[in-house]
C-alpha cells in the first residue's frame, strides 16, 4: 500500500526541471527569432564558415553561392532540431505537472500551446526591422514542434493503455 502511494505522488523537482529546460528552449527561439536581421545573420557567420571549411576541405574556394546554400541549410536544421526539443518538453512537462487533469485535455491544451509558439515566433516577424515572415520557415517550426509532441503523445498514450491492461489482468487473475 505504502508503495502504491509513492507511485502517485507528484514530482515537483522533475517538473522543475522539464519546465526550467522547456522555457529555456522557448526563450531561445524567441531571441532568435525576434533579434534585428544583421545581429541574426552576425551571430551564426562565424559558425557557418567554421562549417564551410570542414564542408569543403578548406582546400576549395567557397563561393557566395555555397555559403547561402550552407547558411540555409544549417538554419533549417537548427530550427527544426529547436522546435523538435521544444515540443518534446513541453509535452513531458505537461504530462508531469498535470498527471491527474484528462489525458485528452492536457494533449490538446499542450497542442494548441505548442502550435501558437511555433506560429507566433515566425509571424511576428513582420514588426522587426529586417526581418520577415517565411511561411515555409513557420511550417518547419509547427511540424518540428509538433513530431516532438506526437512522439511524448504516443509514448504516454501506449503507456496508459498498457498500465490498465496490465492492471485488469492483474485484477482477473487475484479475482
Amino acid at each position: 500500500m505504502e508503495k502504491n502511494m509513492q507511485g502517485n505522488r507528484n514530482h515537483p523537482l522533475i517538473a522543475a526541471i522539464l519546465w526550467t529546460c522547456f522555457l529555456t528552449l522557448v526563450a531561445v527561439a524567441v531571441y532568435l527569432s525576434f533579434q534585428d536581421g544583421e545581429e541574426a545573420k552576425a551571430l551564426g557567420r562565424q559558425f557557418i564558415q567554421f562549417l564551410a571549411g570542414r564542408k569543403y576541405q578548406e582546400t576549395e574556394a567557397v563561393s557566395q553561392t555555397q555559403m547561402v546554400d550552407l547558411t540555409y541549410e544549417v538554419r533549417q536544421t537548427g530550427r527544426a532540431a529547436l522546435f523538435f526539443l521544444l515540443g518534446i518538453f513541453g509535452t513531458v512537462a505537461m504530462h508531469v505537472s498535470f498527471k491527474r487533469c484528462n489525458w485528452v485535455i492536457k494533449t490538446g491544451v499542450t497542442a494548441a500551446v505548442l502550435v501558437a509558439i511555433a506560429f507566433l515566433t515566425e509571424k511576428l516577424k513582420i514588426y522587426i526591422p529586417s526581418r520577415h515572415y517565411d511561411y515555409d520557415e513557420m511550417m518547419i517550426s509547427i511540424i518540428s514542434v509538433i513530431a516532438g509532441f506526437a512522439i511524448v503523445s504516443v509514448v504516454t498514450l501506449l503507456f496508459y493503455v498498457l498500465k490498465g491492461i496490465f492492471q485488469m489482468l492483474a485484477t482477473a487473475i487475484h479475482s
